[in-house]
């Protein structure tokens, strides 16, 4: 079976006031990107819609849903790292913006013993989903950390973030009968307008 990982479209900068999670919608050019990812998969034949509980990526598979003819199944276990941050910064506007501090979070990030927690609970979540729907093609609309944990598990990296994910990118796996994962692909995005 076949499961693609698609980082969510690119979303709008936000910060709460009142201690809540931030949950940003996507941008203008984030849902231009949900719609070339659902132009894509559309020749692939989608079998089953998975999406973590975050507005930006339920935003970015509705579209594939819609396309494909299914229901979205929300898993929480396929939450962000920083599910419960009350600002949302793009990394790519604060790597523009602030580059410094870009490089002193991404090497934080990269350093946390908490992608281990990510790591176990994405990786149960996977593997239930693929065991349970051998055969079909999943796909899975998520963030940077998940795509990234799941990866390094299945190349057997000690590093659990090693991967800049482009917003909208797909990260095509192959599960085995057996449960055999390899990689197919990372990051891919040609199917993205520029």
């Amino acid at each position: 079976m076949e499961l693609i990982l698609v980082r969510h479209a690119e979303p709008l900068e936000e910060t709460t006031t009142d201690g809540s999670p931030a949950d940003p919608p996507l941008s203008d050019r984030g849902r231009v990107q949900a719609r070339a990812v659902a132009e894509w998969l559309s020749r692939r034949g989608i079998h089953r819609v998975l999406s973590s509980p975050a507005l930006r990526a339920r935003q970015t598979a509705e579209q594939t849903a819609r396309r494909s003819g299914v229901e979205i199944a929300v898993d929480d276990r396929l939450r962000d790292a920083n599910a419960r941050a009350e600002s949302y910064v793009p990394l790519e506007a604060m790597k523009a913006r602030e580059p410094v501090r870009f490089r002193a979070r991404l090497d934080e990030y990269r350093d946390s013993p908490r992608l281990a927690e990510v790591a176990d609970r994405v990786v149960a979540a996977l593997d239930e989903w693929t065991a349970r729907c051998r055969g079909e093609r999943i796909v899975a609309f998520c963030h940077g950390s998940v795509v990234n944990v799941y990866a390094a598990r299945v190349l057997g990296l000690e590093r659990r973030a090693f991967l800049e994910a482009d917003y909208a990118s797909g990260h095509r796996f192959l599960v085995s009968g057996t449960g055999l994962r390899s990689v197919q692909s990372l990051n891919e995005t040609a199917y993205l307008p520029i």
